[in-house]
């Protein structure tokens, strides 16, 4: 059975600077003040390296990292996450462009097939590492985990205040504002020190 994935939205500095003005406006006329959430059903996981795109839809490639649970974990402390991880994973979060982080949209987010995720690595600092997306072999993003507004723990904590991980269930750890297009005969590679290449075919 494949895990549930859940993701953090806003967690890259570059994201909460671009919305700022937005969420001072109606209807929201605050900043959010928790985590916001959104979920990668069990059909959107993929460890095949395919992906096929409905025409007529632009979709976008988002390089981050997969914080995978090792044990049942709830109401855990930031301090204490450290016991519950199991490893880390490459993970290409593959969605059309967001217009809203309150509700996201399902069809932007829960694509068939749409959350590659690479092998697991365990001697990383997931905290403070850089991830490269390469379409077709050209650099095209490139971004520091260090930049997350929250940490890897800090993101635990916040999610199983009120939600139960189990053993194989992975978190994904946000991705920047600028998101690179992808279409139909790319290779996209997602690249980090210490973790083995996700490599996506786009059909």
């Amino acid at each position: 059975m494949y895990p549930t994935v859940f993701a953090i939205a806003l967690n890259h500095k570059s994201q909460t600077e671009h919305w700022h003005d937005t969420f001072l406006e109606a209807p929201y006329k605050a900043l959010p003040k928790k985590a916001v959430w959104f979920i990668k059903p069990r059909n959107t996981y993929n460890n095949d390296g395919q992906i096929t795109l409905d025409q007529g839809e632009q979709y976008f490639s988002g390089g981050t990292i997969a914080i995978v649970i090792g044990k049942t974990a709830s109401r855990i402390n930031a301090s204490d996450a450290a016991q519950y991880i199991k490893g880390f994973a490459l993970a290409n979060e593959i969605s059309l462009a967001e217009s809203s982080f309150y509700r996201p949209a399902v069809k932007a987010k829960c694509r068939d097939k749409s959350c590659p995720v690479g092998s697991m690595a365990t001697n990383v600092d997931a905290d403070n590492v850089t991830i490269e997306t390469y379409i077709n072999g050209e650099l095209k993003d490139s971004y520091s985990t260090a930049d997350y507004v929250r940490n890897a723990g800090q993101i635990l904590e916040a999610l199983t205040d009120f939600a139960t991980l189990q053993e194989g269930d992975m978190v994904l750890m946000g991705t920047p504002q600028t998101r690179v297009a992808i279409q139909a005969g790319d290779t996209v590679e997602i690249k980090a020190n210490g973790f083995e290449t996700l490599v996506t075919k786009v059909n």
